[in-house]
């Protein structure tokens, strides 16, 4: 091989050198490159290797255009979770505060088999609830002053359309709640009882939150076909809306500890009942969701 040659092939391959260290230190998208593939004046002088893959270079990666219209990562993640129910950061923000604040205000306290209620537990804040079914015990006419006035609006809303729902038991004592319970045991024994009678210190009702509803389509009582009239179905579609949810839904069972009962509701608040009625979740899921305690 003449110096010549020899001059030339080591220029080369101290260009390669240099090519490959500038493409790994530098990246694809720069000024740097010095055309071993040939310039504007001459053709392309392809050098073997040149078209193989540089370490820590992705080629297709290498050669694709920047789009400055793709939009940002983040941001499409972010749009991604303001726009799952087609609420803002804002209306999100908002609905957490107020969601906050229920919990603050004992709006979503846990009662149930597992988390009990002390006996000498009685909220400072019941008012008389005037829409009820005049034939039940008149100690039990009575819910939290917000969840009272929830109540009323509810019940208005649905006269409106023709609907009457009225109140069976609300508010409950530790002592009320012995003597119902030890009544079913006596009729139909403790087991069968326990499916759906809370025991004494297990009762939602005693926090004055909850709500039995019944209406003149089942002779206002206490019943599974509830759901199948217009005031149970209007009721399951709206409760929400006043921020009340179903406390134990259909298929839930093995969650809430009792059989399905269209006619119990519980106060929990909007936004709350909003977001347990859109996931369909139970207090139980939505609290364990939430960490709150």
């Amino acid at each position: 091989m003449g110096n010549e040659k020899r001059i030339k092939l080591v220029i080369i391959i101290s260009l390669l050198l240099i090519e490959t260290f500038v493409w790994t230190t530098y990246g694809s998208g720069n000024f740097w490159s010095l055309g071993l593939t040939g310039g504007t004046d001459e053709p392309s002088a392809n050098i073997d290797g040149a078209d193989e893959p540089i370490p820590g270079i992705d080629r297709e990666e290498e050669d694709k255009p920047e789009d400055e219209s793709l939009p940002d990562r983040n941001t499409e993640e972010n749009d991604g979770q303001a726009g799952e129910e087609g609420d803002s950061p804002e209306e999100i923000a908002d609905r957490e505060l107020a969601i906050q604040e229920a919990a603050e205000k004992g709006l979503l306290i846990l009662v149930n088999k597992q988390h009990p209620i002390d006996q000498a537990y009685k909220p400072d804040d019941l008012v008389k609830i005037k829409y009820f079914v005049s034939d039940r015990s008149e100690t039990t006419r009575y819910m939290r002053a917000e969840a009272a006035e929830a109540f009323h609006r509810m019940v208005d809303k649905a006269a409106e359309e023709n609907l009457e729902l009225k109140m069976t038991t609300a508010y409950r004592s530790y002592a009320f709640q012995k003597i119902l319970f030890d009544n079913y045991v006596a009729k139909e024994g403790e087991e069968a009882a326990n499916k759906y009678s809370a025991r004494p210190g297990e009762s939602e009702h005693q926090t004055g939150l909850a709500v039995d509803v019944s209406s003149p389509s089942v002779d206002y009582q206490l019943s599974n076909d509830y759901d199948k009239m217009e005031e149970g179905k209007w009721l399951a579609d709206h409760a929400h809306q006043f921020g009340f949810i179903i406390r134990f839904p259909k298929g839930k069972s093995e969650i809430t500890g009792y059989q399905y009962e269209p006619w119990h509701i519980r106060y929990v608040g909007l936004a709350a009942a909003k977001e347990m009625y859109e996931q369909e979740l139970t207090l139980e899921e939505f609290l364990q969701i939430k960490g709150i305690e």
